[in-house]
């Protein structure tokens, strides 16, 4: 069972790993495109009630709406302008909304379209958008035309592909326990209103051939419209869940969903940012920080991160927006985060450093609980790897301005000294309670501090007192879940284990 149980986790981790390869928008949109195509794959082989020609018909329309209206609305409205967002709301309205056989039902699509896309503009506060886009698009063109989604993605024939679909995302964005409580909710209405004897077939319908799946893993999952916060995040998905299974209120799936966005801007008001940019700053080999100027003061924890969207990005595998961790302190007066650039760097990278002192970039979606706990006299340790030292530079910063005292143990580890970023801020830091150990993996014979890799007999030897402390761990997905488990083996207690987590990848 042991053996059983070992070789799950490995699996998990490679399963981590390579989906820490992809941005959570990438990874949904080659699902969406995937389910697509199974779609039209289907459909030739009449298991599906559409013809191919018009699901690739009403796609191909409504991508065009979608591209045409919002690069004019972020010309209007002057925000930079968001390549995948586009075809994202274009995949999902095709695989909600009936696909088009008529010149009227083309208009029908074409109003979603250009209603979804308005939405991320008009209808926000603070810039950021209230309603998922294309919910609200189905929605609004429903009720103008009398012809409301049909969700026709939910079948039986799709539904072992949406089931792994569903699984990746959730597992990319830590939301298993959010979706599954929606799910229950659901469910439970449809098990307590099964007649005798057929509970096992409402339960089936209810999953494998309902837009359920489809609704849980993409829609409401969606970044900018769903709660940060996991307990939020459970309201969220108890008011969505129940609005969802009362059909006899007439409640349609996406006037659940909306109703649902409203929660959250409630709960949650946070904001977007139009940021200029200041200037750039190199803090190690390869390592680089970017300063921005804020025009009304961000209100943060040291620690949190926000998505940022850059303007004139060419498409790559990676699009043109990424969660970065604040690397500054809420105490500054400008807001920085630190990349590490590699030698063939991704088109986001390779903007940054084409980025000219005033341009603008996007800011949104502020979250995060890797911040320092409230109690300040709790004893820490703070485990970085490599540019994973961003959030505690920002928490060092914040003690140092504050004249904050705490009991912290810094370990962070680089592959040479040259790697190693913010010494100087780590060496105030000592002032306010910091005592730093920088690991060096190729050290040179002029190294005089620790060398080699993380380890349990490095741990136990620099932090006698490890099982009185906090652990927090950042950096690569592996390092992360390497340290967390040498921890668990050293006897640390589950619950003074922090890793930090963030829908994105940093390349």
């Amino acid at each position: 069972m042991k053996q059983v149980s070992l070789q799950l986790q490995r699996l998990g981790d490679a399963l981590d790993s390579s989906l820490d390869r992809l941005t959570t928008y990438r990874l949904v949109l080659y699902l969406l495109c995937l389910y697509l195509l199974a779609a039209v794959a289907l459909s030739l082989g009449h298991q599906i009630g559409f013809s191919a020609v018009d699901i690739i018909g009403s796609f191909v329309w409504l991508l065009a709406i979608s591209r045409l209206s919002n690069w004019l609305f972020a010309k209007l409205f002057k925000v930079p302008y968001n390549h995948e967002s586009d075809l994202i709301t274009a995949l999902i309205l095709s695989l909600i909304l009936t696909p088009a056989g008529t010149l009227h039902d083309y208009l029908i699509l074409g109003a979603a379209a250009v209603v979804a896309q308005l939405s991320k503009y008009v209808l926000s506060v603070r810039g950021r958008h209230i309603f998922n886009p294309a919910a609200l698009g189905a929605f609004v063109s429903g009720v103008v035309f009398h012809s409301y989604a049909s969700w026709w993605i939910g079948t039986r024939a799709v539904a072992p592909l949406l089931i792994i679909g569903a699984v990746l995302i959730l597992r990319k964005m830590k939301r298993f326990q959010m979706a599954g409580l929606f799910i229950l909710i659901a469910l439970a209405y449809l098990i307590f209103h099964a007649p005798a004897g057929s509970l096992s077939q409402f339960i089936q319908i209810g999953l494998l051939s309902s837009p359920l799946i489809f609704f849980a893993s993409i829609m409401l999952t969606e970044p900018l419209t769903s709660p940060t916060k996991f307990r939020s995040s459970l309201y969220y998905a108890a008011l969505v869940g129940i609005l969802y299974a009362i059909i006899a209120l007439r409640f349609s799936p996406e006037e659940a969903l909306l109703a649902g966005n409203i929660l959250v801007f409630i709960l949650n008001p946070n904001r977007s940012l139009l940021l200029n940019f200041v200037r750039q700053q190199k803090e190690a080999e390869g390592i680089y920080s970017y300063h921005f100027h804020a025009p009304k003061k961000l209100n943060f924890k040291p620690g949190q991160y926000m998505e940022w969207t850059l303007p004139g990005v060419h498409l790559d595998a990676r699009g043109n927006r990424r969660y970065l961790t604040i690397a500054s302190s809420p105490t500054e007066e400008s807001i920085m985060f630190t990349i590490k650039m590699p030698v063939r760097p991704s088109s986001f990278k390779s903007s940054l450093s084409k980025l000219k002192h005033g341009e603008v970039v996007l800011a949104a979606q502020l979250a995060g609980s890797f911040t320092l706990p409230k109690d300040p006299a709790a004893k820490l340790a703070f485990i970085a790897g490599g540019v994973g030292i961003t959030p505690f530079h920002s928490m060092a910063r914040y003690l140092i301005d504050k004249q904050e005292q705490r009991d912290i143990n810094l370990f962070y580890f680089v592959n040479s000294p040259a790697e190693i970023a913010y010494q100087k801020a780590f060496d105030l830091a000592e002032g306010v309670g910091f005592k730093n150990y920088y690991v060096v993996r190729d050290a040179p014979e002029n190294w005089t501090g620790l060398s080699g890799l993380a380890s349990k007999e490095l741990f136990r030897k620099n932090t006698p007192d490890f099982d009185k402390r906090m652990f927090y761990i950042s950096g690569p997905q592996g390092f992360v879940a390497a340290v967390h488990q040498m921890l668990l083996e050293l006897g640390v207690a589950p619950d003074k284990i922090i890793t930090d987590f963030f829908p994105g990848y940093n390349s």
